[in-house]
């Protein structure tokens, strides 16, 4: 009897010894950007400072309007792994009305890059619009279904369960072209931290793994 039980012991450690997670932050990413209706041709317009000026101490999102986009690699998961977890640490300051307003997480479908901005996707090596200015267009440049939608009612940081994203990107059924976040809520506001300025390293993703 002992002797089972320490053989179960051992294979129960075993397990756990073979499971490993890493932390991702926006340092790792391969594209950041956030866009805005305002500015339609700026790849950061973050906060504004004053007219057709925008700051990246901050990120205001405003719904219908503006977005934060972003794209983490996933090479560091080596390869034959199964994905079991994976959490995205979002920091956010401020909310309003106070009764709190929703984020929503969606996946980007279109590849998208240098030049990026409300109007296109990309300006680099061409001008490629995207199907709906701001990403909008659903099915097309975004997932017709949300990742994740968070109820924000006080600073802090907020964890969303992405783990069926990342298995799909992982296993190549989709193409890994990072998330956007927005506001949809009417006659709401919610400012999230910038990681060029008051967060850098803080969003964080966090994905844990073991051998299939």
């Amino acid at each position: 009897m002992r002797f089972a039980l320490a053989a179960l012991v051992t294979i129960a450690l075993a397990d756990v010894a073979h499971a490993r997670t890493i932390v991702l932050t926006e340092a790792d990413c391969e594209l950041m950007a956030c866009i805005q209706a305002d500015a339609p041709r700026m790849s950061w317009a973050g906060t504004a400072n004053t007219t057709a000026e925008y700051g990246v101490n901050a990120i205001d999102l405003y719904p219908g309007k503006s977005a934060f986009l972003i794209k983490y690699p996933l090479e560091k998961i080596p390869p034959g792994q199964k994905i079991t977890r994976a959490e995205w640490l979002i920091p956010y300051q401020i909310v309003s009305p106070p009764g709190g307003a929703r984020l929503q997480i969606r996946r980007i479908l279109k590849t998208w890059g240098p030049g990026v901005s409300h109007l296109n996707r990309m300006t680099r090596p061409q001008k490629v619009p995207w199907s709906v200015p701001g990403a909008r267009g659903v099915g097309q440049d975004r997932a017709a279904e949300a990742t994740a939608v968070v109820s924000i009612k006080n600073s802090g940081e907020q964890s969303v369960n992405v783990t069926q994203d990342v298995e799909l990107w992982y296993a190549g059924a989709a193409q890994n072209n990072g998330w956007m976040i927005t506001l949809e809520d009417q006659d709401s506001w919610i400012r999230i931290g910038s990681p060029m300025w008051s967060n850098p390293k803080g969003y964080k993703l966090r994905i844990t793994f073991e051998p299939e």
